[in-house]
């Protein structure tokens, strides 16, 4: 027997879940014991990917492209991660040019003096953190919750992720600005074309040309 929600049940049980997963991911106790990053990395792929995917698939019964994991619905989608892309990196750079924060960035000495080690961190590491934001946040939030909202849904799951890190972060400062701006590319895209593959690319183009300028401008 497949379990068909009301809609306001769904939208307020949608809500309560995300909520909720992102207040057991920031109290979820750390060990001390193993590598900081690895957690964050496996408590991502638990409470943003796997949970999304068990809950659509499991309690609403509906395929993975409620939660975006499809092409673009509308013709001709790619055009939008090109309109996402410029004009982020476009402010990011501007802000380079009138704000200290190259001081401050985190990017490791290894990735500053070898290209190959820069190219991997970004694609694997600053992948993987791109598409366990993209799958919760753009898809979860943004694609499957916010539906029916319209654009305010872009600027909602934004405001979100800027709460969330600054939550489990203590604050926010430079280097979460590229995150922060990759949350309104991404979120563009991501409700222009209902689909995560899209906005990851423009949330990845984001942070790694964002982290290009560092080097360049530094």
């Amino acid at each position: 027997m497949i379990l068909i929600l009301p809609e306001k049940k769904r939208f307020l049980q949608t809500g309560l879940l995300a909520f909720g997963a992102l207040a057991v991911y920031v109290f979820f106790p750390a060990d001390n014991r193993l590598d900081m990053t690895v957690q964050g990395l496996a408590l991502s792929a638990v409470f943003f990917v796997l949970l999304p995917i068990f809950y659509v698939k499991f309690i609403l019964h509906e395929p993975l492209s409620s939660l975006g994991f499809q092409g673009s619905e509308r013709r001709f989608g790619v055009i939008a991660v090109p309109l996402a892309v410029i004009p982020t990196v476009s402010i990011w750079y501007m802000m380079l040019r009138f704000f200290p924060i190259t001081e401050s960035f985190p990017i490791s000495a290894a990735a500053k003096g070898s290209f190959l080690f820069f190219l991997l961190y970004e694609v694997v590491l600053v992948g993987a953190i791109a598409f366990f934001y993209e799958v919760f946040f753009r898809g979860f939030v943004l694609i499957l919750w916010l539906r029916r909202v319209g654009l305010w849904a872009i600027f909602f799951q934004s405001f979100l992720f800027a709460a969330f890190l600054a939550v489990s972060g203590l604050d926010i400062s430079w280097k979460d600005v590229p995150l922060l701006l990759a949350s309104l590319g991404s979120g563009f895209v991501a409700s222009h074309t209902r689909s995560i593959p899209y906005s990851w690319l423009s949330a990845w183009l984001i942070l790694f040309l964002s982290d290009v300028l560092i080097l360049v401008v530094h």
